[in-house]
């Protein structure tokens, strides 16, 4: 990276409504970038990073501001309860890139924030450049299809032992 000193800013999730959240985040400066964090062992944390992201979609907040979903607490392999690929293949149905990390004892912290200051970077530049994303506008209005087709690939990918080019690119936070 550049020798440039760069400053995270991060602010916690608010629990108000779409047309309020949207109102919230458009009167304060407006975030670079949205870090949806998860616990492996937490079910009810991975529906809720579900459901953040499905509203972070819904008020149409992911079009030029890149998403990362965080799976936090892999350390604690025994008691895991959400897998990689579970993760992933959420990460993909919303175009989100997708790390696993553990905070305890700082595996992937420093991958994690070099790549979220990679995915504003490039989106920035993306945009800048007037470049759209390659898919139609609204690919998420048909989520339900959408998750069940990546359920049935990483069937697949169980079945015959090879990876999605999707869930491959959906961890590199070095590309959009």
């Amino acid at each position: 990276m550049s020798r440039k000193e760069i400053t995270f800013k991060f602010l916690a999730r608010s629990s108000l409504g779409n047309t309020v959240f949207r109102e919230e985040i458009d009167r304060q400066d407006p975030p670079d970038a949205f870090v949806v964090i998860y616990s492996v062992v937490d079910k009810a944390s991975f529906q809720k990073a579900e459901h953040e992201l499905a509203r972070l979609m819904d008020a149409d907040m992911l079009r030029s501001r890149p998403a990362l979903l965080v799976a936090n607490k892999i350390d604690l392999a025994r008691s895991r309860a959400v897998s990689t690929q579970d993760g992933k293949c959420l990460a993909c149905t919303y175009k989100a890139k997708f790390i696993e990390v553990s905070v305890g004892i700082n595996h992937n912290v420093d991958e994690l924030l070099v790549g979220i200051l990679n995915q504003i970077r490039l989106k920035q530049k993306q945009y800048a450049e007037g470049g759209r994303e390659s898919s139609p506008a609204h690919w998420y209005k048909s989520r339900g299809v959408v998750r069940a087709s990546m359920k049935a690939r990483q069937m697949l990918t169980w079945i015959f032992g090879k990876e999605d080019s999707k869930f491959k690119n959906c961890e590199n936070l070095h590309v959009l």
